[in-house]
């Protein structure tokens, strides 16, 4: 036998709505059904029974079946419209055979004859209780699954980005290992790699929660260059110009000594907006290049973050430090956007 308990277990968080026009018979059933569910919405008739179920979402529907307006069979076979799995139970002072095969033709779950006796509703309760909460729990875990794929799609995105990256990488390497001045670049490597000439007078680091966001920044602006390498999605180039411009206003705040890198960097960001279409049809043409050279610049940033973590910024040769990344920095304008650098002025590789 079925008991309060049983019925409770599977329809505590369930949300129904009951449809009876007669009001002694509604409020009877109303205290009744309110300690099973967690919500119960109340119409006194087909009309009203429809226009509610219009404007929310529920369970259960229980409802009577002659009504005045819109009987109950009417009513179910438009709610059958929009939701052709929604639970129904229907209520009957009948037990004609003609009504009872008219209710299963038009979806009914289960049916309560009047007089209504306690017992047969849990009987009837438990059953489309029982399913109405499995179908809840099926649409929650199908959804917890689609964001899962959805995660593992981003994450496999990035991976596949990143190996393409590689690839290009293992190039740029092959590149400079048959390139003969190999010294000359060992040479500017110790050059750039040098001491300041500090005076003692001036002692200026960066400070620890820049220099965290800024490794943020970095990591994820080559993310984005990654991943549009790999899908040429849009939106991966607005992010990479929003990111360029929070390293630009982060150098700012250490006015004069990183004002040209800011200054260089801030154009970046501000031409990667305006000519977005010009890099797009770049990067699509050759993104090898574009790689390679934001890939410097993102190298460049991080030694100066490593360095002047720890050491102090000197003004004698800090803007000559600058230099190599400038140039970089500068590059990347000029292939946007050749008319910010006069022909000739500097050569892509």
């Amino acid at each position: 036998m079925i008991k309060t308990k049983d019925v409770f277990h599977f329809s505590q968080k369930l949300c129904v709505l009951y449809v009876e026009d007669d009001p002694s018979l509604r409020d009877e059933m109303t205290l009744l059904l309110s300690p099973f569910f967690e919500y119960i919405e109340i119409a006194v008739d087909g009309i009203d029974g429809l226009q509610k179920y219009n404007h929310q979402k529920f369970d259960i529907v229980i409802t009577d079946i002659n009504m005045p307006r819109m009987n109950g069979i009417q009513m179910i076979v438009s709610m059958r419209e929009i939701h052709p799995e929604q639970k129904i139970i229907a209520i009957s002072a009948h037990n004609e055979s003609e009504i009872l095969i008219n209710l299963i033709e038009n979806g009914v779950n289960s049916f309560i004859l009047k007089p209504i006796i306690q017992q047969n509703i849990l009987n009837v309760l438990y059953p489309v209780c029982r399913d109405a909460n499995t179908q809840n729990l099926n649409v929650e875990l199908f959804e917890m699954l689609n964001n899962e794929k959805s995660k593992l799609k981003k994450q496999v995105r990035l991976l596949c980005a990143q190996l393409n990256a590689v690839s290009i990488k293992n190039d740029q390497v092959n590149e400079l290992l048959n390139n003969q001045e190999n010294n000359v670049g060992d040479l500017e490597l110790e050059k750039y790699f040098s001491k300041d000439e500090d005076d003692g007078v001036e002692s200026v680091i960066l400070i620890k929660d820049d220099s965290d966001e800024m490794t943020d920044i970095l990591d994820d602006m080559l993310d984005q260059i990654f991943l549009y390498s790999n899908d040429f999605q849009r939106e991966h180039i607005k992010r990479i110009s929003i990111l360029i411009g929070k390293l630009s206003n982060i150098l700012y705040r250490y006015t004069p000594f990183l004002d040209p890198l800011a200054k260089s960097i801030g154009e970046l960001a501000h031409v990667i907006v305006v000519e977005e279409l010009n890099f797009i049809e770049l990067f699509e043409k050759k993104p090898e290049h574009i790689l390679k050279l934001f890939d410097a610049i993102c190298i460049d940033m991080t030694l100066y973050i490593k360095r002047f973590s720890v050491e102090s910024m000197a003004m004698k040769n800090i803007h000559h430090i600058h230099l190599p990344t400038l140039m970089s920095i500068q590059q990347v304008i000029g292939i946007i956007n050749p008319t910010e650098i006069e022909e000739g002025d500097l050569e892509l590789f």
